[in-house]
């Protein structure tokens, strides 16, 4: 039995594709879609990346043979954590600076999106 809301649920799963080992570019439309579709603020999704997801999952970018398939729904409830509303602060160094660049992207596109 799920303990989150299928809404939070496809926000982790959404910001998870930042941490696989692919090619993160090709992604952003549908990830943006997807949050977008949540129900959540932007500003809640920033808090969700970096007190949530980002603890969790950054660990995947830093193995030579990180995971490159996706995590499943299973295994997002049992390891991430839902926290009261933080504004997020991004992390520092290399992987940090990436997952900024691609919160800086996911910004960007849902603006975008908002107004067309």
């Amino acid at each position: 039995m799920s303990t989150v809301d299928a809404d939070r649920l496809r926000v982790w799963q959404a910001l998870s594709e930042f941490f696989l080992d692919t090619d993160v570019d090709l992604s952003f439309d549908g990830v943006v879609q997807r949050l977008a579709q949540s129900g959540y603020t932007p500003d809640q999704v920033q808090s969700i990346l970096w007190n949530e997801v980002y603890p969790v999952l950054h660990s995947n970018l830093q193995s030579m043979a990180g995971e490159w398939a996706g995590w499943s729904d299973a295994f997002l409830e049992a390891h991430l954590v839902v926290r009261p509303y933080s504004p997020g602060m991004p992390a520092r160094g290399r992987i940090g600076a990436e997952i900024s660049r691609c919160w800086d992207e996911v910004l960007t596109r849902w603006a975008r999106l908002k107004t067309s």
